[in-house]
C-alpha cells in the first residue's frame, strides 16, 4: 500500500496556526497515541504538541529540534498508525494539509522541477543501494526513502512524484508506467535546448513487439540541467545509475517536455 502524498507547506513550530497543524496533530496522535492522546485538536501548535513531536522524532533517530520540517514530515508520511496497517495521516489529516497548502502556497513550475531534480540527485547519491529491475509494480516514494530496485522509467516517474508533479505516465501513480506510457504524454520537442529540468530524454529504437511499436524508445533518462555548459542527465539504465552528458548514448530517440 502506497504511503500518502501529503502536502507540506512550511516548517511547523510553536506558535504556528492553521489547518496543517491539525493535520499533523492527527498524524502524531495516531502514530504515538500514548505520547499525544486523541482529542479535539485546535489549529494552534503549542508546547505540549511539540514535546510529543520531539519524542516521536527521537524514536525515529532524527534530530529533536522543536519543529516539523520537510524531513520529519516525509518520515511521518511513511509512518503507520500504532498497531495498524493504516497510515498515520488519515484522510481527514491529508485533506486538511491539502486545504492549507492550496490556500497559502502554490508552487511554481520551477519549484516543482527543482524539487524533483533534487530527489534525482538524492537517489543518485544512494545509487549503490538501488538495484536495476524491470519488475512491476515498481516502488513509489520520495526522499529520504530509498528504494531497493527500479528501472529507468520507474526512476523517472518517482522524480516527478517527488517534485509534486502529475504522473508523467498519465496513470495517477499506479506503479505500472513504463517508457511506452511516458511517451504518450508530454510534448515532443526538437532538441535538448528546449528542455527544462525534470523533462525526459529517450534513447534506443525497439523492434515491434507487444507494448512497443517499432522504433519506440527502449530507455529514458531524466534531464537535470546544465553543468559547465553541458546538458546532463541522470540515468538508471543499469546498475548503478549514472550522471552523464545528455548524449552519452549516440542513439537518442527524442526529447520530451512535461507540464508540471
Amino acid at each position: 500500500m502506497t504511503a500518502p502524498n501529503v502536502r507540506f507547506s512550511r516548517d511547523i513550530t510553536v506558535g504556528c496556526q492553521g489547518k496543517d497543524v491539525i493535520g499533523h496533530k492527527r498524524a502524531i496522535s495516531r502514530a504515538v497515541p500514548l505520547r499525544y492522546p486523541w482529542h479535539d485538536f485546535s489549529d494552534y501548535c503549542g508546547t505540549t504538541f511539540m514535546k510529543a513531536v520531539q519524542e516521536w522524532k527521537k524514536s525515529k533517530n532524527m534530530n529533536t529540534l522543536p519543529r516539523i520540517g520537510l524531513t520529519a514530515h516525509n518520515v511521518l508520511e511513511r509512518t503507520h498508525e500504532k498497531d495498524s496497517q493504516e497510515w498515520a495521516f488519515d484522510p481527514i489529516a491529508i485533506e486538511l494539509c491539502k486545504e492549507y497548502y492550496e490556500e497559502h502556497h502554490q508552487p511554481t513550475d520551477a519549484a516543482k522541477r527543482e524539487k524533483g531534480v533534487s530527489a534525482a540527485f538524492f537517489w543518485y547519491s544512494h545509487r549503490g543501494s538501488i538495484a536495476y529491475s524491470q519488475a512491476r509494480p515498481f516502488q513509489l516514494g520520495k526522499p529520504l526513502w530509498v528504494p531497493s530496485r527500479w528501472d529507468c522509467s520507474a526512476f523517472a516517474t518517482n522524480c516527478h512524484y517527488a517534485g509534486g508533479a502529475p504522473d508523467p505516465n498519465g496513470r495517477g501513480y499506479d506503479h505500472l508506467g513504463y517508457t511506452g506510457t511516458l511517451i504518450d504524454h508530454g510534448v515532443r520537442v526538437a532538441g535538448v535546448s528546449q528542455l527544462k529540468p525534470l523533462d525526459l530524454i529517450f534513447y534506443g529504437f525497439s523492434r515491434a513487439q507487444p507494448g512497443f511499436p517499432g522504433g519506440a524508445p527502449t530507455h529514458v533518462a531524466v534531464y537535470v540541467g546544465v553543468k559547465n555548459g553541458v546538458p546532463m542527465v541522470i540515468s538508471h539504465g543499469h546498475y548503478p545509475m549514472g550522471y552523464y552528458p545528455y548524449n552519452y548514448r549516440s542513439d537518442i530517440n527524442h526529447y520530451r517536455h512535461y507540464y508540471v
